[in-house]
């Protein structure tokens, strides 16, 4: 488990598209080498980011992809789904995201 406080989180991080950046990309810096199998075949790296330049709309694109465990009796608890995730480590935020 990373832990943060609303302080860390930058102030220029003010609509959820800028939140969801931040962590994933902070979830990415973190567990770079993490993997996990989702299926038959080859393990995949729990967090992903990676920019495309997409041609037909001259465009750079960020593209984030997370795979997090969750308790088994998510379903059942009546409890939001994010608070069943399971924790990919115990590091420190890195200090390149924490707020100025």
């Amino acid at each position: 488990m990373t832990a943060f406080t609303q302080t860390d989180i930058p102030a220029n991080v003010d609509t959820l598209e800028k939140l969801f950046v931040w962590a994933g990309t902070a979830l990415h810096a973190l567990n770079f080498d993490q993997t996990a199998i989702e299926g038959v075949g080859n393990p995949v790296r729990v967090a992903q980011s990676q920019v495309f330049f997409i041609d037909n709309t001259n465009e750079n694109r960020l593209m984030l992809r997370g795979s997090l465990e969750i308790e088994n009796n998510f379903t059942y608890s009546g409890e939001k789904i994010w608070t069943h995730v399971r924790p990919l480590n115990q590091a420190d935020l890195p200090s390149e995201f924490l707020a100025a």
